[in-house]
């Protein structure tokens, strides 16, 4: 998302700029939900032009159906409640279509199927960049928007710039309909939740529900659905989770939420099982340094630089934050009164001074799961013990973390 916000940025600028995507097309992605907050939006607002951005808006959710964050127990019994700010701007939108509107007015400078092998800084400090399939191209400028694992990143660093955490996930859609509306939740109508059961496992479940305003542009509307996705310690999988099929994983998910609320289990059995996926997830060190590298003319942002788990919701919109940071500073460039090097170099300062506390904040729901996975607390999480006063303490812990 980074990358494709700092391309439409540059574009509207008036510079050359090519993306290259590894995807065969931009709906050819994993991943569900994403929420995009007030900061996110004013990027977007920024760099996106109008059409585009009511677009965006209206292929999100209902504003509606965000008026909450909740935490509960697995039988669903309410454990604590983060309010969200009414006036307050935010998205909850799926990555498929986000990504598809985020191509739109660019179409001709996006090339899918565009695998990075390689790069190399030539004495004028251009860079070549190198292609699976043999192609090169040659840019002033270069940004590693790839993801956690990035390639890009490793290539600067000599070294991976995230590491697994030891907890993966399965995720999934139920398409909500008449006959199992009644299943869903009634906490899910203001707000997502995260779950917490026996054994250390967590449970994030959201409600979709397209908000019904049109645009000139068309939205990229996506049918009702309950997003769910099953978090757990990696020693509660099979070992070879990563190449289950997707029925397989919904059954696998389904065995995890043993002793869970009947309603849930009976909506995770009843998903779209081709939407079935598993994720391990990983995270960059908060305490180190995240762009360990020389400087020159190539940089990276988002998951690439800052990977973190999707437990806090920040992933994406501290993305798009890291595109509108590095497009000021490129702005600066363009306008004389910078050079790239020095920009370069301010922008990964600047990125320092935030993403550590979203990385941060996405993993105090990982220590959460893990506190769990002990005899006692899995007996008090059966009881449904009371952990509002704790967990709430957390929530708002993670909220100014990511501030």
């Amino acid at each position: 998302m980074g990358g494709l916000v700092l391309a439409q940025a540059l574009a509207r600028a008036g510079d050359d700029v090519s993306v290259h995507d590894r995807d065969a097309a931009a709906a050819a992605t994993g991943g569900y939900r994403l929420h995009l907050d007030a900061r996110a939006c004013a990027a977007l607002r920024r760099h996106l032009a109008p059409g585009l951005f009511a677009a965006i808006r209206s292929s999100a959710a209902d504003p509606r159906t965000f008026r909450q964050f909740a935490l509960t127990d697995h039988r669903m019994r309410l454990l604590a409640v983060d309010d969200r700010d009414p006036g307050e701007e935010r998205l909850l939108i799926g990555r498929v279509p986000l990504r598809t509107l985020l191509c739109r007015g660019i179409e001709d400078r996006v090339r899918f199927g565009a695998t990075f092998t390689g790069f190399e800084v030539r004495p004028d400090q251009r860079v070549v960049v190198h292609f699976a399939d043999g192609s090169s191209g040659l840019a002033d400028l270069v940004v590693g928007a790839d993801g956690a694992g990035s390639r890009v990143a490793r290539a600067l660093a000599g070294r991976p710039t995230s590491t697994p955490i030891g907890i993966s996930g399965i995720a999934g859609r139920t398409p909500i309909h008449d006959g199992n509306r009644g299943l869903v939740p009634a906490l899910l109508r203001r707000g997502p939740a995260l779950a917490f059961g026996p054994g250390g496992v967590g449970l994030f479940l959201t409600l979709h529900d397209p908000g019904p305003g049109l645009t000139a542009e068309p939205p990229e509307t996506e049918a009702p659905a309950l997003i769910w996705g099953v978090l757990a310690d990696d020693r509660r999988y099979p070992d070879d989770l990563a190449s289950l099929a997707a029925d397989e994983l919904v059954a696998t998910a389904q065995g995890v939420l043993d002793r869970w609320h009947p309603a849930v289990r009976e909506l995770v059995r009843q998903s779209d099982a081709g939407t079935a996926g598993s994720f391990v997830f990983q995270a960059a060190d908060p305490a180190g340094d995240l762009t360990p590298w020389p400087r020159g003319p190539v940089t990276a942002l988002g998951d690439a630089v800052h990977a973190m788990p999707p437990t806090g919701g920040r992933g994406a919109a501290t993305a798009i934050r890291d595109a509108d940071a590095l497009a000021g500073r490129l702005a600066q460039v363009r306008d004389g009164t910078l050079a790239l090097p020095l920009a370069l170099r301010r922008f990964e300062a600047e990125m320092a001074t935030y993403a550590p506390a979203a990385v941060a904040a996405s993993l105090v729901p990982v220590r959460w799961i893990r506190a769990l996975q002990g005899p006692a607390a899995t007996i008090a999480a059966r009881a449904g013990f009371p952990l509002a006063s704790a967990l709430a303490g957390s929530l708002r812990a993670a909220r100014r973390w990511a501030a």
